[in-house]
């Protein structure tokens, strides 16, 4: 693992830019990037990362750097129709990767005790919390509709429940190739 990886200053430089990237799409998927660098800079700071090995902190590291990077690029597709009604297809792609990367981003917070679990327990513990933050995803995108379209609109609101379904879908799926993902990579 390059040396740059376990700096600070690379992180904050890498923070910065992809943060100002984000402004350019929309300003709530800036809030999703801040989360996404908060987690691991709180992570960095509260000395989890010291307790993965190293084939796991490779694959954490990575997962930090190239996350941000390949969902911006998708959700900058999607906000300007690069492929024109592509918007369905890659929103899909967005939830999956998603998914497999909140199962690596949050390894730091259960590596310690998910060792002692069976692997249905691991599984278990990893799709429940794929599936909570991802229904705290899909509140927050009602609410931003709602917000959008007002009480008014509320019609057209429910014309979006199929696009939650399909989310809620894609991150089950996309948490368990994540919890194999971990599995399999960390046993290398």
């Amino acid at each position: 693992m390059p040396k740059i990886l376990k700096t600070n200053w690379f992180w904050m430089l890498f923070a910065v830019l992809t943060i100002a990237f984000s402004f350019t799409i929309f300003s709530n998927w800036t809030l999703m990037i801040c989360i996404w660098l908060g987690l691991f800079f709180g992570f960095r700071l509260a000395k989890l990362e010291s307790q993965l090995s190293v084939k796991e902190h490779q694959i954490y590291l990575a997962t930090v750097l190239i996350y941000p990077v390949v969902a911006s690029a998708i959700k900058w597709a999607i906000v300007e129709e690069v492929i024109p009604h592509s918007w369905f297809l890659l929103n899909r792609i967005e939830h999956f990767i998603w998914a497999i990367a909140v199962t690596i981003i949050f390894l730091p917070t259960y590596t310690d005790f998910w060792k002692k679990l069976r692997w249905w327990q691991s599984l278990t513990y990893i799709i429940g919390l794929v599936c909570f933050l991802g229904n705290l995803n899909e509140f927050f995108e009602y609410l931003i509709r709602l917000k959008m379209f007002g009480i008014a609109g509320i019609e057209r609101n429910t014309t979006y429940y199929w696009d939650t379904i399909y989310d809620r879908a894609i991150n089950l799926f996309g948490g368990l190739v994540g919890f194999i993902l971990i599995k399999w990579y960390s046993k290398k």
